[in-house]
């Protein structure tokens, strides 16, 4: 049915209840000894008890009975009632639908736990349901989520670049791919850049839009593609060569254009680790229909970009390795070796519940003097799209602490009982870097100490910054 581990506790519930209820009906109708208590029963018993008959009740019953399913605690229908308060009627409905479609072999083992087990034993039977995803279901979740953001990407990029490139006689493919031919940047047999101020309109917004998007680029790449043709009376040895060099020279010009366009000093460095120019002379060719060359076609610029994949398959080779392990809900961070002045929960190994909270130990921490995306909150992005900017906070904090201490001081309580305090990574004030880096805005409603961080990173469209950072309360307010 594709529940999440939410859903999936409260259909559980769901289906108890309706089982208890239903036993319980089963029971009054065996507690009925037609034969000797007919006679002692009021007209208006009588009337209900034909009633059942008639309307399926206790046929439905008799049919679970035969299941092998017996009467419960009254206690187990009050405990299952308090998990359908935190849903709403559609989503309680839909759960109703598919309880209806479980099959008969499913039913008998949820009767089966429920009527053979204390109160323990079925939190047992309940965790194990909740057990995360299979290792195979989470690499196919991780592959499927790593596509849609790299589709999302190549759709951004078309809406921003595509009328222009296309315009020139160029395209965007599938994998986000920018293909210039030739003449729209050099003449015949030259590495010189005849029209400069096209390439420094595309390359910022190329790069810029690439480094919003908050995805894993690892690489950025400027080819230069030549045909198989050299100059006059060259053989094909000669011609490669020729065009080998060639296409680095012209791969290299396009690179140091392109960052000649980048005005803002994060940006630069951003692409510098990541840009690229290589010459592939003839040694990729476009072909036509027919298998022959196309070298009009061959003679082209690309600007590609790869994403790191590596990343990708360690998270994937985690979730195999930690498959036998893991556990069904996520336990207490392990705490330092507290100082003889420090609190339990002041410092340890924190779990990140999102960008703005912490757990040490049991102890929920509150980063004060900043307010980060919600964790379902999306963010319109520059040129259009948007981006979980709430999921990337979270993510960015998660990877900013790593498995490192992180050391907590207490200002005060909010109004639901968590710690509001500043949290220090060494000497290094978490809420300060969320803030400095654009990922959380300085909650000035409450405190101005990260007000100077928010303009900085505000007035250099950092983060978060570089599109429409919506108030994370406007929008807890929005919704």
């Amino acid at each position: 049915m594709g529940l999440t581990v939410a859903e999936a506790f409260i259909l559980l519930s769901f289906i108890l209840l309706l089982l208890f209820t239903w036993w319980q009906a089963d029971t009054e109708k065996r507690s009925l000894r037609l034969a000797d208590s007919v006679g002692e029963m009021s007209e208006d018993q009588k009337v209900e008890i034909i009633s059942g008959l008639t309307d399926g009740t206790f046929e439905i019953a008799r049919a679970l009975r035969a299941a092998g399913i017996g009467l419960q605690d009254q206690q187990a229908i009050e405990d299952t009632e308090k998990y359908s308060r935190f849903m709403r009627e559609e989503d309680m409905q839909r759960l109703m639908n598919g309880a209806v479609e479980l099959p008969p072999g499913t039913l008998l083992k949820l009767g089966e736990v429920v009527e053979i087990t204390p109160e323990t034993r079925l939190r047992v039977a309940l965790d194990k349901l909740l057990q995360p995803e299979e290792p195979a279901i989470t690499a196919s979740r991780r592959l499927a989520e790593a596509a849609a953001a790299e589709e999302g990407l190549v759709d951004l990029l078309d809406r921003e670049l595509g009328e222009r490139i296309r315009a020139e006689g160029g395209d965007i493919l599938a994998d986000g791919t920018i293909i210039l031919p030739q003449k729209v940047l050099f003449e015949a047999g030259s590495d010189t850049i005849t029209n400069p101020d096209f390439l420094r309109e595309f390359c910022a917004p190329w790069v810029r839009t690439l480094r919003t998007s908050f995805l894993d680029i690892s690489d950025l790449k400027i080819e230069g593609h030549a045909s198989s043709e050299g100059r006059l009376n060259q053989t094909p040895q000669q011609a490669y060569l020729y065009n080998l060099d060639l296409s680095q020279r012209r791969a290299q010009n396009a690179l140091q254009v392109c960052l000649s366009s980048l005005k803002d000093p994060s940006v630069m460095n951003w692409a510098r680790g990541r840009l690229s120019a290589t010459g592939y002379s003839s040694a990729r060719l476009i072909e036509n229909e027919d298998g022959s060359e196309n070298r009009e076609a061959s003679r082209r610029v690309e600007f590609s970009m790869a994403m790191n994949r590596e990343k990708l398959l360690d998270e994937i080779r985690g979730d195999l390795a930690s498959a036998e392990s893991r556990v069904s809900l996520p336990k207490p961070a392990p705490l330092a070796n507290l100082g003889p002045d420090e609190e339990l929960g002041t410092r340890g190994i924190p779990r990140v519940v999102d960008g703005d909270t912490l757990v040490i130990g049991d102890r929920r921490w509150r980063l004060s003097g900043i307010d980060a995306p919600e964790k379902d909150q999306s963010c319109p992005m520059l040129g259009g799209g948007v981006t979980a900017c709430g999921k990337i906070a979270s993510k960015a904090l998660t990877d900013l602490i790593g498995s490192r201490d992180v050391r907590c001081e207490e200002i005060e309580k909010d109004r639901y009982g968590r710690s509001v305090g500043v949290c220090y990574l060494s000497d290094v004030d978490l809420g300060r870097e969320m803030v400095r880096r654009g990922l959380a805005r300085a909650y000035l409603k409450y405190s101005t100490a990260y007000a100077a961080e928010e303009e900085a990173a505000k007035t250099e469209k950092i983060g978060f910054w570089a599109g429409e950072f919506q108030d994370p309360a406007e929008y807890r307010h929005s919704r």
